[in-house]
């Protein structure tokens, strides 16, 4: 019962490194129009939001074994699915004609 309850933590882990991993990729597309050096500030939160993940995992990894990083895995992209099926759908029924006008 423990293990399976471990391997539920490790999925909503695996949720929450999507979240913050989205959002921040979200912050930075959101933000870059703003800034002088775009491609540098791209860079700059690629870097960082791989290091973040990859830390993760190692940890995951270091202290647990496969089947963690593959529930966490398995959270991850899962909300990324949603998210970006969620965020195609929205698009989709965005009119873009209007935002041309103005």
């Amino acid at each position: 019962m423990n293990e399976a309850l471990f391997l539920f933590l490790m999925f909503i882990g695996g949720v929450m490194l999507a979240a913050l991993y989205l959002s921040s990729l979200w912050f930075t597309v959101k933000c870059i129009q703003y800034t002088e050096k775009p491609v540098f500030w791209l860079i700059i939160s690629l870097a960082l939001r791989m290091l973040l993940l990859l830390t993760a995992f190692y940890f995951i990894l270091k202290f647990g074994h496969w089947g963690h990083l593959l529930a966490a895995l398995a959270g991850f992209v899962m909300l990324r699915i949603v998210s970006t099926s969620r965020m195609r759908h929205q698009l989709s029924a965005w009119d873009f004609t209007k935002e041309k006008r103005t």
